[in-house]
């Protein structure tokens, strides 16, 4: 069977401060990170998770931004709604 594409790994070189390398084999000293590797995907992965993150919370901002007042109180009288219905839900 073939490999999973989301697990694929791409080899990819660059070229780093000296004192960052040594604080990076530092920090694995101590560390749960297998390899110099592994660290640095574990934080591209963050800050990637982290910008999306951002980003999501950009269009939903944009979004009620962009609410007129009308849509404004309807979204207020759903909100009403679903915290009375939640409320009940641990009432009963």
């Amino acid at each position: 069977m073939g490999a999973r594409s989301s697990s694929m790994k791409i080899k990819v070189t660059t070229s780093l401060d000296a004192n960052l390398v040594k604080a990076i084999d530092n920090f694995l000293e101590t560390s749960r990170s297998r390899s110099r590797s592994q660290l640095i995907e574990d934080i591209l992965m963050n800050w990637y998770k982290e910008n999306k993150k951002q980003e999501i919370e950009r269009q939903i901002e944009k979004y009620y931004l962009s609410m007129s007042d009308e849509e404004r109180e309807e979204d207020q009288q759903w909100c009403e709604i679903a915290s009375q219905s939640y409320r009940h839900l641990w009432e009963d």
